[in-house]
């Protein structure tokens, strides 16, 4: 783990605008999306821009970097289309899809929550990547935070919450597919990502257009080209490549740490954009959520304290 005095002074700055950029964009995006939703665009456009714009400007790095299998990369057809699934087009259907049932700032807090915690049972039983007790601790706090915020459905006046709080854990389940195939199989993120979106512009744009209600052509063009910029380019390749520039320079354990104010940034944003007033429930769900992230990411001291060390505490004891 690269600790941030390892970091050159010059270099510190930058890399922390590269993760709250990330941390920003992944927090907006259920806000975003949602209010996309709410104005004249249904989930299949939200969805069809993002890999339209994506996938048009990430079809040179296909073409430039793929070594055989016809520009997947040297992955081959099977794991291409594998990503694609995880993080191609039903992700962004499921998830988006949630935000018709439930709150923008409830998907922020779930999603990448579940997430986490898929990832790492994944990583455990498919390759035998045993989680420390501290993550398992972390996990537990993950759990209860969303078990917390899902306890509101029962008896609220919005009885259908359950079925977005399900699609959210869906599409965490299947990021978290992404996350831990693309680990197993060793691939360049910037490479999955511009499979991913080119994949997903071929097959589910011709589904899209024949299935679906396209309604690109009939909402404002300010609407659809905001949208177009953020899912596109904002959402699926910005957010990466200011990650990954993070990571670089602060070492996975440091940057990692920007993935846990993606709950706050959701819940900050949807307050002022979409009017979604957070309850107790969601406020300590989120808590709970983001204290469990820091902790089943190593980001907490893992020197055991000593009650030694707080006589107070002991006296009081």
């Amino acid at each position: 783990m690269t600790d941030l005095s390892e970091t050159q002074a010059p270099a510190l700055p930058t890399a922390v605008l590269y993760g709250l950029t990330a941390s920003l964009i992944w927090g907006a995006w259920p806000v975003v999306s949602a209010l996309g939703i709410r104005q004249s665009l249904a989930v299949a456009d939200i969805a069809a821009l993002r890999f339209l714009v994506a996938g048009l400007i990430l079809l040179p790095l296909v073409i430039r970097n793929g070594t055989g299998n016809l520009g997947t990369g040297g992955l081959g057809w099977g794991r291409a289309l594998f990503l694609s699934l995880g993080a191609g087009a039903p992700y962004v259907l499921v998830t988006a899809g949630g935000l018709s049932y439930a709150p923008a700032g409830q998907g922020g807090i779930i999603g990448p929550s579940c997430m986490l915690v898929f990832a790492t049972l994944g990583g455990w039983l498919l390759l035998g990547d045993r989680p420390p007790r501290q993550r398992l601790t972390g996990i537990a706090l993950m759990l209860t935070g969303v078990l917390l915020i899902g306890t509101q459905t029962f008896g609220d006046y919005q009885a259908e919450q359950w079925k977005g709080h399900l699609m959210f854990a869906c599409g965490g389940l299947l990021w978290a597919s992404y996350t831990v195939a693309l680990r197993a199989w060793g691939a360049d993120p910037l490479q999955a990502t511009a499979l991913v979106s080119v994949l997903s512009l071929l097959i589910y744009g011709p589904i899209y257009l024949l299935t679906a209600e396209p309604q690109l052509f009939t909402a404002p063009l300010g609407e659809v080209a905001e949208q177009a910029v953020f899912q596109g380019l904002v959402a699926a390749i910005l957010a990466l490549v200011c990650y990954s520039r993070a990571v670089a320079l602060l070492g996975a354990g440091r940057g990692a740490v920007f993935v846990t104010l993606v709950p706050a940034i959701a819940l900050a944003l949807a307050y002022p954009l979409l009017g979604e007033v957070p309850g107790w429930r969601e406020l300590l769900g989120g808590g709970l959520v983001t204290l469990g992230m820091v902790t089943a990411l190593g980001l907490l001291p893992s020197k055991r304290l000593s009650w030694g060390r707080f006589p107070a505490w002991r006296a009081g004891r």
